[in-house]
């Protein structure tokens, strides 16, 4: 089988990438990645309040797979179990999109696919009073925390956030969600 790179870098380019992840993830690795995607938007001279959205969706969604993809890596070391996914950062027009992929179990996609579906239909205002309240429950449940995340990008986003959950197998699901700032 015959892979071609320079095709796929004409693809990402034609498409408005700016940035592509896939494989195994770990809090290192978003680290080390975030900064360099930060200096990479900085340099298109973009607005510094849009550079700090697209930032800080991209860590969101980078999180959201090292604390919940089901595809996982054992590695050896101090990292343990790495988990994988795929994060994508483009740029349409004036706008930057942050788009994530990973598996979940299927036992975890009804629950998320109802929690995004009521964000999606929430206005600015709804979602703010929303993520206070969470931030709230957050430091005294620990377990709240979860659904954190996805509030923060959807407060963040230009528009509704956009997911799909597919499924699979009898066990997993694929979860894609984009986020457009």
């Amino acid at each position: 089988m015959r892979f071609d790179i320079r095709d796929l870098y004409n693809e990402l380019t034609k498409e408005g990438i700016i940035f592509c992840f896939c494989g195994p993830a770990s809090q290192l690795i978003v680290e080390g990645i975030g900064e360099t995607l930060l200096q990479r938007i900085r340099l298109e001279g973009t607005d510094t309040g849009v550079v700090g959205r697209v930032f800080q969706v991209f860590v969101e969604q980078m999180q959201n797979i090292v604390s919940h993809s089901a595809e996982r890596v054992i590695s050896e070391g101090d990292e343990g179990q790495l988990r994988v996914g795929i994060v994508v950062v483009g740029r349409e027009k004036d706008r930057f999109y942050v788009r994530c992929g990973n598996f979940v179990e299927n036992e975890q996609a009804e629950s998320m696919r109802d929690r995004l579906a009521v964000l999606q239909a929430m206005e600015k205002d709804q979602l703010k009073t929303l993520y206070k309240e969470a931030l709230r429950q957050a430091e005294t449940d620990s377990g709240a925390k979860m659904g954190l995340g996805f509030i923060a990008m959807a407060r963040k986003a230009s528009e509704p956030i956009n997911f799909e959950i597919t499924r699979i197998d009898e066990t997993r699901s694929f979860f894609t969600m984009t986020t457009i700032i």
